[in-house]
């Protein structure tokens, strides 16, 4: 009997690499391809919302793997590069600035402050503002209750505008204050900032600077003057416009993509920051397909994964697709039908380093007391050729085999169900690792081979 240890010894075995936790989501009915739009987490109602993007004001929920795009009476007006900060432990969002659609004259920035609460969105009109500001980044203070703003630019006419004024807003008492910080990164635009869980400060990486060149230097922020960081060991390359989130449950934040300043190359890799130095956790085969700049990007704080929506591609093609960034169960293929229904297949844990992973095949036939997971390391080729693979010759019509099948694991049933588990190893070297697994029921009678099966998922091991 093959049990899920034993798979863990055999995948260690035929030696995993380490890559990035990004892989593909397919929610239903997702907004219209667009760059430069706000995702952000509302912890309050449990769901990633999007806003703007192409100077729109549309505004979109993902709950439940599908879009829903939401009716308000009251929200902020169509714009894009924008910035946003989000108080992580209630989920409320502070959304300042942006590039207007050209209906408001002047310098083409939006000097507004909104707030969405959970429930409605409120233009707080603060008596003192940053004065309008685009390509600026922002980020919540956990620690002091504060969203700092820093860089960008007023004046979207004026190509030589780069700003280094630093910014903070106080959510109860409505009140931007310019703080004028003795040190700063430096004017610039479209730098990646955060909060930092391990620091307790913010953090800032990257930026277009005014000489046209780009920052590799990582900053820290305090709330009284920022600190360029001694980096040891690699750190990423410049970037402007790229993004940068804290993983709670890692103790890191996460930099993925962005541009290159000076070539405009897309780049499509991915780092961590532990809060001593940099490490980077993607190789040629980790990061999002094909790769953009422009994204949005959020902390979906109740599953633990970082989500990116659109973005712009190489070609300045538009894009809506929806990817992941840690532990997460993607489902595909379709199962055949046993005695007691198709089987079925649905995630529990999700794998996670020294965790225990789950999954449930359901329909079992009640009689009998186990069923079986078929687990590969590949969805694309298995022992008998390309896969997906018809088991119509062997006796199973109808039915498809869409794993490679390299572990076959026995898994007790009870009333009909089948929970299959597994004790993931807490070596790093699994991080990002991804697994394809399928659910095999015994069903005498029912076909020749007396098996029936379950659809598909891929798990992807996160940290």
């Amino acid at each position: 009997m093959r049990t899920a240890t034993t798979f863990a010894v055999a995948v260690f075995a035929l030696g995993a690499t380490l890559t990035a936790q990004w892989g593909p989501s397919q929610p239903a009915a997702p907004p219209s391809p667009r760059s430069e739009a706000l995702l952000f987490y509302d912890l309050f109602n449990q769901q990633t919302l999007l806003f703007g993007g192409n100077w729109t004001d549309d505004f979109w929920s993902l709950t439940n793997n599908t879009w829903t795009q939401l009716t308000t009476t009251v929200k902020p007006p169509a714009r894009r590069r924008g910035a946003i900060g989000v108080n992580t432990f209630n989920g409320e969002a502070i959304l300042y600035g942006g590039q207007d659609s050209g209906g408001t004259g002047g310098n083409g920035t939006r000097d507004d402050t909104w707030i969405w609460n959970g429930i409605t969105w409120q233009n707080m009109q603060p008596a003192v503002s940053p004065g309008g500001l685009m390509w600026h980044a922002m980020a919540y203070d956990d620690t002091r209750d504060v969203t700092v703003a820093y860089g960008g630019r007023r004046n979207i006419w004026n190509n030589n505008e780069y700003l280094g004024e630093t910014w903070e807003y106080n959510r109860s008492l409505n009140q931007w204050t310019n703080m004028g910080p003795l040190n700063t990164p430096g004017q610039m635009l479209r730098p990646a900032m955060c909060y930092h869980p391990v620091l307790q400060q913010i953090i800032l990486f990257g930026g277009e600077l005014d000489t046209g060149l780009g920052s590799d230097a990582t900053w820290t922020y305090d709330g009284i003057d920022w600190t360029q960081t001694n980096q040891t060991g690699t750190k990423p390359p410049p970037r402007m416009g790229a993004q940068m989130l804290a993983n709670y449950n890692g103790n890191v934040v996460v930099l993925f993509g962005g541009r290159d300043p000076v070539t405009f190359n897309i780049l499509n890799d991915t780092w961590e920051h532990d809060g001593v130095q940099w490490r980077e956790v993607s190789n040629v085969y980790g990061g999002i397909y094909p790769p953009r700049t422009d994204f949005a990007m959020a902390h979906d704080l109740v599953n633990d994964r970082l989500i990116s929506f659109g973005g712009k591609i190489a070609n300045n093609g538009l894009r809506n697709d929806t990817w992941e960034y840690g532990a997460h169960w993607q489902p595909f293929g379709l199962g055949c039908a046993g005695s007691a229904g198709t089987p079925t297949f649905t995630p529990g844990a999700l794998p996670r380093l020294g965790q225990t992973a789950t999954a449930d095949i359901g329909n079992v036939p009640p009689s009998i007391p186990f069923a079986f997971m078929a687990v590969g390391l590949s969805r694309t080729q298995w022992a008998l050729g390309n896969l997906p693979a018809l088991l119509t010759g062997i006796g199973m019509p109808g039915c498809r085999s869409y794993t490679s099948a390299d572990l076959l694991v026995y898994v007790p049933a009870t009333a009909g169900v089948a929970t299959w588990s597994w004790n993931v190893p807490s070596q790093a070297i699994f991080l990002g690792e991804p697994f394809y697994l399928q659910g095999i029921t015994f069903d005498p009678g029912i076909n020749t081979m007396g098996l029936a099966v379950s659809p598909a998922a891929t798990l992807v091991v996160g940290n």
